[in-house]
């Protein structure tokens, strides 16, 4: 048997192993299983670049989102934290390897996972999610990885609605949050259109919690826009400062029209703080900001 086919069966074997024991219950055992998963997954990231190596390590990937999903049904915290750190390691070393269908296909796994464990209110490894997916997305703006840096925050955005629909308002607070964080590092002409996509992901988000009514959720959003807009002016990254401040004005208007009144005055705060000299004009600014609308959904389809 080659050294190739050994280690194959290493890696079924061990797949096999940690379905076993997330089906028993046991989240030690998982938690080994994570590791070694990993070890194996950036072992082939870092061979050659051919189609059994890339279909090899996807294979692996695939297998710890389902012992993750499996984790999760059993409510085992510690072993749903383990597929989180696993799956963002891999991810990461993908990317630092400019191998970025892997990273892709770690990073979704990591995002529907954390989709995953909000919808069965597992409040403190969803955020553990959230905070790993605004790592990744700060690697990949770091690495000029533009699609990377985008579909973190649109995982981001989706975890915040689904806290919201599950009334998890730590994970809500913490996704808005990280993905403000993301939308903060990448600024510069490469990675512009993230900061834009995160000032416009926020707002989405912002326009959600008010029609809702939910005052604390706005603030959140407002809060974050605020601190977003604050780092983008110091950048001088003109284009996401004026979507940030678009998205703060929108907010202030739909706090108004449905009586929130503290989020009103947040909204003033913010936009007075904010300086917004020296901007593109409206029209360009509106073309691009659909197109950049537009790129998030397509990222989203192709994850």
């Amino acid at each position: 048997m080659s050294s190739m086919d050994e280690r194959e069966l290493a890696e079924i074997r061990m797949i096999e192993d940690g379905l076993r024991k997330a089906y028993d219950g046991d989240a030690k055992g998982v938690v080994d299983v994570f590791s070694g998963l990993r070890d194996f997954a950036v072992q082939l990231i870092h061979l050659d670049l051919t189609a059994e190596n890339e279909i090899d390590a996807k294979a692996l990937i695939i297998a710890m989102g389902d012992i993750g999903r499996m984790a999760a049904e059993k409510r085992m915290e510690i072993a749903s934290i383990a597929s989180v750190r696993s799956l963002g390691e891999v991810a990461v070393e993908a990317a630092n390897c400019k191998r970025e269908s892997l990273a892709l296909k770690a990073l979704s796994g990591l995002g529907e996972l954390a989709l995953e464990f909000a919808g069965k209110g597992m409040d403190a490894v969803a955020r553990n999610a959230a905070e790993t997916l605004e790592n990744l997305g700060k690697n990949s703006s770091e690495a000029k990885m533009e699609v990377l840096a985008s579909l973190s925050e649109t995982y981001l955005m989706q975890l915040a609605r689904k806290a919201m629909d599950e009334n998890l308002p730590e994970t809500w607070a913490a996704a808005v949050n990280h993905l403000a964080g993301i939308g903060a590092s990448s600024t510069g002409k490469e990675m512009e259109n993230s900061s834009v996509g995160a000032a416009i992901l926020l707002e989405e988000l912002g326009t959600a919690a008010a029609r809702k009514g939910n005052e604390p959720q706005v603030k959140v959003v407002i809060e974050a826009l605020e601190k977003l807009g604050r780092e983008l002016s110091r950048k001088d990254s003109k284009n996401a400062l004026i979507q940030t401040v678009w998205a703060l004005e929108t907010l202030r208007v739909l706090a108004m029209e449905y009586g929130i009144e503290t989020a009103v005055n947040a909204a003033k705060l913010a936009l007075e703080a904010l300086n917004t000299t020296g901007i593109p004009d409206e029209e360009q600014n509106l073309e691009r900001f659909q197109e950049i609308k537009e790129f998030h959904r397509r990222i989203l389809r192709k994850s």
